[in-house]
Order: C-alpha cells, then structure tokens, then sequence
C-alpha cells in the first residue's frame, strides 16, 4: 500500500524547499509593493484600502507557506489517504465494488485520511505493533519512483527479533523469537488481524519463510494488517531504520471513521 499525501493537489504536496521558499519571497516582494501603491494613494486613514488588505494577505500567507512547509509538515504531521486495503481492517482503502485484489464486494468506497506523527521517530525506534509509514526499497515496487513507493504497514519486528512464519492447523502465523503471535482476536494485543493468513502463499515468500529470519542492527520487519492482500516483508525484506517517516496516530476522515490507531 502506498498512501498518499492528502491535500488540495499533489504538486501542493510535493512542493520543494527551494520553491517554497521562491513563493515566500515573492510573496514578500508582493506585498511590499502593495505597501508602496497604499502609501502613494494617501488613503484615508480611517479606512483600510485594498492594497494594504491584499498586502497583509500575502503577509499572512507567506508566514503559514513557511511554517507549514518548512516546518509542521517535515518535521512535526503530515496527512496522508489509504489508497488501497492491505491494512483493512484497521485502515479503509477502498472503492464500492467488486475488489481487485479479492472476493469482497464493497457497498461504499471510503478512504481513511490519517494523520502521521513525523517528530517520534526523531526522538525515538519504532516499536512492535506501530503502524509506520516509511520509504520501501526499491525492489519492494521495481521500476516505480521514490514517492510510489510510500508504504503504510505494522512493524512486526524490530532489530534483534527473529522472525519466522509457521503453519498450525491449516493456517499461517508469526513466530516472534519463539513465540507464536496469535493476532486473530486476541484481547491481549492493541490490535487485531481480521483474516488468518493463507497458506497456500507461503511458496511466493522470500523472507521469514520456511526458514526463520533474524533481525540484524537497524532492521525491521513489517507486514499489512491485511495478511493476504499485502506487499511487505516477507516479499522483498527487511526495512532500513532511516527510511522511516512516521508513526500513523489519527483517522481524521471520514467522521465516523475519526478514531486513534493501535
């Protein structure tokens, strides 16, 4: 699953910092020349003349572009939209209709927006059972660029782990260092897996199957809530410490979907 960056447009989204800056800067060009036809006009001082309004809209635009832009979104939250359901069921991707990637027949399209919390990776690892939004290598998607390959998942495991996935009773499982992690409704986990994994997959993984696969310095495991319908870990490996973005805390949107993430 790539997510999306969620905004009025994507080139809004993908604004470099030498363009925003450019912006700010005429901006400010802008506005002091509004500020020079004010002063030429002689307005009457009891009232605001339209070049002075328009003035300190630029002013007050070019603050919020700098501090959104250079500040809030790359360092601080960053929203984002599901696109596709490979963490369903904790993250709605979909669209109404039959599903492409299954048998499900979807009655409404909705698109969770979330809000992802850049600044704790900052400070801190990412932790067992986060839901992490981060860079995939590149042979998770070949051919794709950087910004496709913008991956939400869960880590399952995280440097020093060993993992490995293991059949009991027809379906499959993670092993975690020995201990099998029964994700299917288990009260004891903040999260839950709504599907057991399929076996009849387990031939197409390159990782963690059959044999276990141990987590070595700055390497992490992650997987799609969606088991059977996720590009993850066990395809193409493991992922690199510095390719993470964020933590996925909120859904904003839709509001009856407005809920904290486990």
């Amino acid at each position: 699953m790539s997510p999306k960056d969620s905004g009025a447009t994507d080139v809004l989204a993908h604004l470099s910092f030498s363009t925003i800056l450019l912006i700010a800067a005429g901006l400010t060009v802008l506005r002091m020349i509004l500020l020079s036809l004010d002063k030429s006009s002689k307005p009457d001082p009891t009232k605001g003349s339209g070049a002075r309004m328009l003035a300190e809209i630029c002013e007050s635009l070019a603050q919020v572009g700098v501090l959104v832009f250079l500040l809030i979104r790359p360092y601080v939250v960053q929203a984002f939209y599901i696109p596709s359901p490979s963490m369903e069921r904790t993250l709605l991707g979909h669209d109404a209709g039959p599903s492409p990637y299954s048998n499900e027949v979807y009655k409404h399209t909705v698109h969770d927006h979330i809000f992802v919390d850049k600044f704790i990776y900052l400070h801190s690892n990412p932790q067992h059972g986060d839901i992490v939004v981060f860079r995939a290598p590149p042979k998770a998607m070949p051919g794709s660029s950087p910004t496709d390959r913008t991956f939400i998942k869960r880590c399952i495991g995280i440097p020093g782990d060993t993992i490995q996935i293991v059949e009991q009773n027809g379906e499959d499982y993670v092993e975690r260092n020995g201990v099998v992690l029964h994700e299917y409704h288990n009260p004891k986990l903040d999260y839950s897996i709504h599907k057991p994994m399929d076996p009849s997959l387990n031939d197409s993984f390159h990782y963690a199957y059959p044999a276990p696969l141990h987590l070595g310095k700055n390497q992490y495991f992650v997987m799609g809530d969606n088991r059977n319908e996720s590009n993850d870990s066990r395809y193409w490996g493991t992922v690199s410490r510095w390719r993470f973005i964020g933590k996925a805390e909120v859904i904003f949107w839709p509001l009856d979907r407005i809920r904290f993430l486990h």
